[in-house]
């Protein structure tokens, strides 16, 4: 019988570690100790503060690749009692099934989706309830409350910008008619999932949890945030469009 002490806890990147956003400014002489300091930018004004999913989703669509925020839940991560055990859980080397999918993922490859699949089912682990994860592009082109039970893996990641960078990734968002970032959060799924390593490895950058066919999505709310212009390289020259920007939030079950 699980008591209090054994119930898992969410991997919270952001709750007691804000990420403050500042303009810069160049330094005055008398702010510089070393003659080189005059090439490094200050902190000016407080632009913006980042506490929660939504806010870094929002910063991510915003600031296309940003480093502030992904250097902020890398270093995160690297000191995440709760990540450390979700590490532990599964085996600390990638199974072949599990890297083959990462190198050669390719959505009409059906082999190595269902391969990757029956792994995961077989060693991996169930995330804490409450648990948020992120994935760039349309999971359900429905309206809310409506339920898709997945029939392949899904890739998520801890990383927003890596969801809005995948969302936009070989003209996805062009196709799709829209630029589509999702918060999926766990609700007392079983579905199984692997966490991947996110140093040492060739991947890692990409922070994916890969969640098994097991589980089940139901929209609760998805509102638009904005348009933007997204491209498309198309016999040979680039094409581009204005579509809506929307955040989804998904629960997991």
């Amino acid at each position: 019988m699980n008591s209090k002490k054994d119930k898992k806890i969410k991997i919270d990147l952001f709750k007691d570690n804000e990420l403050k956003i500042y303009s810069k400014r160049e330094r005055t002489p008398e702010e510089c100790k070393l003659p080189s300091d005059i090439l490094v930018p200050i902190n000016d004004r407080l632009i913006k503060t980042i506490r929660t999913s939504e806010d870094a989703v929002k910063h991510a669509i915003e600031n296309y690749g940003d480093n502030n925020l992904q250097n902020h839940i890398s270093d995160a991560l690297n000191f995440n009692k709760e990540f450390k055990v979700l590490r532990a859980e599964v085996p600390s080397k990638t199974p072949k099934e599990l890297s083959n999918y990462q190198k050669k993922y390719d959505r009409y490859n059906n082999k190595i989706k269902d391969d990757a699949d029956k792994k995961i089912k077989e060693i991996g682990t169930l995330l804490a309830s409450g648990q948020e994860l992120f994935h760039g592009g349309k999971l359900i082109d429905t309206k809310e409350d409506n339920v898709l039970s997945l029939t392949s893996p899904l890739s998520t990641t801890f990383d927003p910008v890596i969801a809005n960078i995948e969302a936009i990734h070989k003209g996805k968002a062009y196709d799709e008619g829209e630029l589509n970032i999702n918060i999926i959060t766990n609700k007392n799924s079983k579905a199984k999932c692997f966490p991947f390593r996110h140093k040492g490895t060739k991947f890692g950058h990409e922070k994916e949890v890969l969640i098994s066919s097991e589980a089940k999505l139901s929209v609760k709310e998805k509102k638009k945030i904005s348009e933007t212009t997204v491209s498309k390289h198309e016999n040979r020259k680039n094409i581009e469009k204005i579509v809506p920007v929307y955040i989804t939030k998904i629960e997991m079950l």
